[in-house]
């Protein structure tokens, strides 16, 4: 009992850490005591250029943020460390030890592995990969096991465990600082115009949406207002949407979980994405005590369309290639085309990297901003 208690509290301050920055070293603490580890880091970047385009980063060593540790890395280290292409390859959920990375070799002369690591007493740490949106991943690196015997099989399991939940911080605390409501009160989040969101009280009914959320649901396209209650169209979406929201909204006192979800929608190309976000009552806002889930509502609609056969044509890349630059610019995640497209995610990966190579760039954003030039541009034009 004590064990699960810790857990939870751990959740709990990671969902609260989401929100705000205030909460981050507490929960990055209770981490650390949770796993029994040295320390851990957080990155959320985007994989597939040379140079990385850092959107999330965060090393702890002990209870302490050490914002020194992330600069040395990324400027002394990451460009030579050999175990990142190998780290890349990694499938969503994927647990490495550290040391499997390199090869023997490698461990006697790597820069990376005998001076970064050591510094930040993480040899014989771990590495989980999750997928983020995107096409961008969330790698969660662990530093030295404290315990005696280095890696328990019960430790394994708690990393497991809390790996969904440390994905959707990221994931949530992502699309908070993109909309610039870090920070904010639950109050002011209503006045967000850069993303929709909708706050839920504790028996899960609508108890206020900004303009976004309420533009979305206005439309009855897909999500829905359901008599004061969120619904989707489908039978299944709705079936999975009050699952989720049972899980973020549990009876009084058992710690909520968060999660994610895609809404069909007729109007776009793409499906709604939801982030179902837990909320505590903290007592230092006015509503706290009110909302019991946040549910942040990135909409298609609001997405430029491009003809998926476009780039092809202007820049010559293939069909596959084409599709996949398209539909990474335009929203979907490497494991939501991986599957489309029936192949692994590191097949995704490369042709993404192809991608990069062909247009000359070296940012996601930059294939961004080439792709959604091409916004309104029909196919039919060739």
């Amino acid at each position: 009992m004590i064990a699960q208690d810790r857990f939870e509290r751990t959740v709990a301050l990671l969902y609260r850490a989401a929100l705000a920055d205030v909460a981050w070293v507490s929960a990055a603490g209770s981490i650390n005591e949770l796993v029994r580890v040295t320390g851990h880091g957080v990155t959320f970047a985007d994989p597939c250029q040379a140079e990385p385009e850092i959107f999330l980063n965060r090393f702890f060593v002990d209870e302490e943020r050490r914002d020194d540790l992330a600069h040395l890395y990324f400027r002394d280290y990451y460009w030579r460390d050999e175990a990142i292409p190998r780290l890349y390859q990694l499938g969503d959920g994927e647990l490495a030890y550290r040391s499997e990375l390199y090869t023997d070799r490698e461990k006697k002369t790597s820069a990376a592995y005998n001076e970064f690591r050591r510094i930040a007493r993480s040899q014989d740490g771990l590495f989980i990969a999750l997928d983020g949106l995107d096409g961008c991943g969330v790698i969660w690196s662990l530093g030295d096991s404290t315990e005696r015997e280095s890696w328990g099989q019960d430790q394994i399991r708690t990393i497991t465990r809390l790996a969904p939940h440390l994905r959707q911080f990221a994931r949530v605390r992502r699309a908070m600082a993109d909309a610039r409501a870090l920070g904010a009160s639950l109050a002011r989040l209503l006045d967000n115009r850069q993303s929709g969101i909708i706050q839920l009280d504790r028996r899960g009914h609508i108890l206020e949406a900004n303009d976004r959320a309420r533009a979305v649901l206005a439309k009855q396209d897909g999500l829905r207002d359901d008599q004061g209650l969120l619904g989707a169209g489908t039978r299944d979406e709705d079936a999975e949407l009050k699952r989720m929201l049972a899980r973020a909204l549990p009876a009084y006192g058992v710690q909520g979980t968060g999660g994610s979800m895609k809404i069909t929608s007729g109007e776009a190309q793409a499906p709604l994405v939801l982030e179902i976000h837990p909320v505590q009552d903290t007592g230092t806002d006015a509503r706290s005590w009110e909302v019991g889930a946040l549910v942040l509502i990135v909409d298609p609609i609001t997405r430029p369309r491009v003809d998926p056969g476009l780039p092809a044509m202007v820049w010559g890349l293939t069909p596959t290639e084409s599709g996949v630059a398209v539909a990474l610019a335009t929203g979907q995640t490497v494991a939501g085309v991986a599957g489309e497209l029936g192949c692994a995610e590191s097949t995704v990966r490369t042709h993404l990297k192809r991608v990069y190579r062909k247009l000359g760039v070296r940012r996601q954003t930059e294939l961004v901003r080439r792709v959604l030039s091409l916004e309104g541009v029909r196919g039919s034009l060739r």
